[in-house]
């Protein structure tokens, strides 16, 4: 059984929603990361699990006033806000990924699937226009940005032109495929802590 294989075993092919279990995920796959040509990507992936943290919070804020009419201004607030920092999260993960492939790590193997969907979000939420396929001139493009009223999950309608249709990415399934890749659990913990308040595992 290979990696990724073992990891989605362990995870019972779900990741769980609620950070005080996810935040072990992300220092798994900090150390599956560690690689001698891009040492820093491990770093970075344990802030993208900081960051998390409050992207959940308002995300389950956002499900608690999905249909509450008294709370119409904060909710609208709290979306835009959401929307603002998921964007720069989603650059952030696609960066780390990137500086991955460049590397030639290994891992990017079985990362290139979430890769892909992060090269078709990052590129109009970016440069406002679709992915670039090669032979053609990218047309302008900005994804519409959406949300889930039951699960507060905040995402964008955009253009894929791998498959000439609109589709729907959210940040958290976006973290899911990845975390369900990445978080190896290791043979052994490094013996000394790790990644701060993100290492002290809740049981």
């Amino acid at each position: 059984m290979s990696e990724p294989e073992r990891s989605l075993a362990s995870l019972g092919r779900a990741v769980p929603p609620e950070f005080s279990r996810r935040k072990r995920l992300w220092i798994y796959s900090s150390l599956w990361l560690t690689h001698v040509d891009c040492p820093y990507a491990s770093l970075s992936v344990q802030t993208l699990g900081y960051a998390e943290r409050l992207l959940l919070d308002m995300e389950a804020r956002l499900a608690a006033l999905a249909r509450d009419v008294k709370g119409k201004k904060e909710r609208d607030r709290l979306l835009s806000e959401c929307s603002a920092h998921s964007v720069l999260w989603v650059f952030g993960l696609y960066e780390i990924l990137r500086t991955v492939r460049e590397s030639g790590a290994p891992q990017f193997a079985v990362l290139e699937p979430v890769f892909r969907k992060l090269e078709v979000l990052r590129m109009p939420l970016a440069k406002h226009e679709a992915k670039n396929m090669k032979g053609t001139t990218p047309p302008p493009h900005y994804p519409t940005g959406c949300w889930d009223v039951d699960t507060g999950q905040v995402g964008w309608q955009v253009f894929n032109p791998l498959t000439g249709s609109m589709e729907v990415l959210s940040r958290t399934p976006l973290a899911n495929d990845f975390l369900l890749v990445a978080a190896v659990p290791p043979e052994h913990m490094p013996p000394f802590p790790i990644g701060g308040p993100l290492g002290e595992f809740d049981d």
